[in-house]
């Protein structure tokens, strides 16, 4: 059982009674707990195993669809076979921490408490985060937080500085709760522009994560 995480949620539920009754919440215990848990899957995930649909809207209304497996093993970087594709261009990279979410560290992250609010079904303190590091592994934007394991839920918010010829990148990602106790991510809409020789060009793309199967370290599933 992973007993850091475990005794900092507590501390994040008794802070959870005041913050339902005021607009003021210590963020300090809500961020140690909030990044124990995803530092903690990171490390306790031996194995993976995820579906990956993709779909990509056409002006015409048609859809250009994608379908694959992501496998991942400790240590090693994630494999995606794809199964069926009618995109032309590449799909990206995917790690790890794609599907788990973001670490919040003080020293990348500006985090200000925002209030609590229901989020697909979910109470959930809302957080407003500005990306110190300024490249294309951080965001600015909204982080929405489980009450009651301070697990991620949803993440809004635009890629602190994207790869050119990209200028502009926006993420909407929602996470659903495995049955291990983590929360993994089940969507990911991403929206794009593209800059090039001063003609721009939007493109946007649903993504699903679906049939999960994780192995953790020591052979067990543990208790988040």
């Amino acid at each position: 059982m992973f007993a850091g995480a475990l005794l900092a949620t507590a501390v994040v539920q008794d802070a959870g009674a005041s913050a339902s009754s005021a607009d003021s919440l210590d963020l300090a215990p809500l961020l140690e707990s909030y990044n124990a848990r995803v530092e903690g899957a990171l490390r306790d995930i031996d194995s993976l195993v995820v579906r990956q649909e993709m779909f990509e809207p056409q002006a015409d209304g048609s859809e250009l669809r994608a379908t694959a497996i992501l496998s991942y093993k400790s240590g090693e970087e994630m494999i995606r076979e794809v199964l069926s594709s009618d995109l032309a261009h590449p799909a990206g990279q995917y790690r790890l921490s794609s599907l788990v979410g973001p670490v919040l560290d003080e020293d990348e992250y500006v985090v200000r408490f925002e209030g609590v609010e229901e989020v697909g079904g979910h109470e959930c303190y809302r957080l407003a985060v500005g990306a110190i590091a300024r490249d294309a592994d951080h965001f600015d934007g909204t982080v929405w937080v489980s009450t009651a394991d301070a697990s991620p839920v949803r993440i809004v918010g635009e890629v602190a500085d994207p790869p050119f010829p990209v200028v502009w990148i926006h993420i909407d990602k929602t996470f659903e709760r495995h049955a291990s106790g983590l929360w993994l991510l089940y969507r990911h809409t991403g929206e794009v522009e593209v800059s090039v020789l001063f003609v721009k060009k939007k493109g946007l793309r649903h993504i699903f994560y679906e049939d999960y199967e994780v192995g953790f370290a020591r052979g067990r599933e543990l208790d988040y």
